[in-house]
């Protein structure tokens, strides 16, 4: 099998996109996903899970922060699903959470040099602006590449200005 000698880039049709926004979003999230929610900011990603409280494994996810919202990326097909479990969850928290596919693509960014051409460091989680949106290495394993949160009708234009497209 050969290796790609250039990087890649694609958007994900079947990934989404949830918005926790509002004063009490880390400490809402913090008590019922599996990391630290502290530890999110719009220069570190981190991916955790929604278990049960019996530990049963319900949705995976990215997060990272944007404009003092916490973006969770997710399966699309099943975001409805994860929002409905966390309002269960808000009770007095001041927290809002919203679909925000209609304002997001979600893109993956693989192969050599593919962190480069997004301006980031070979570094698990490293976040930084891009495209009018914003990139992240994978937070599992940097060698996994990097996930892009774009504005949705510009995603392929900044994928191609990157070269990754």
């Amino acid at each position: 099998m050969s290796e790609m000698s250039e990087p890649g880039g694609l958007v994900l049709e079947a990934r989404g996109v949830l918005r926790v926004a509002g004063e009490d979003r880390v400490k809402f999230l913090q008590g019922i996903v599996s990391n630290d929610v502290a530890k999110v900011s719009e220069r570190r990603a981190l991916w955790a899970a929604f278990l049960t409280p019996q530990g049963k494994f319900l949705h995976e996810f990215f997060m990272v922060e944007r404009a003092g919202s916490l973006l969770l990326e997710g399966e699309g097909a099943r975001l409805d699903d994860l929002k409905q479990r966390l309002t269960r969850y808000k009770l007095r928290a001041r927290v809002s959470l919203e679909d925000a596919g209609g304002e997001f693509a979600v893109a993956a960014v693989f192969g050599p040099d593919a962190l480069a051409a997004l301006g980031l460091p070979d570094e698990p989680g490293a976040a930084a602006p891009f495209g009018g949106g914003l990139a992240f290495v994978d937070p599992r394993l940097a060698g996994l590449g990097a996930r892009a949160l774009l504005p949705k009708d510009d995603a392929l234009a900044a994928l191609r200005a990157a070269g990754v497209a």
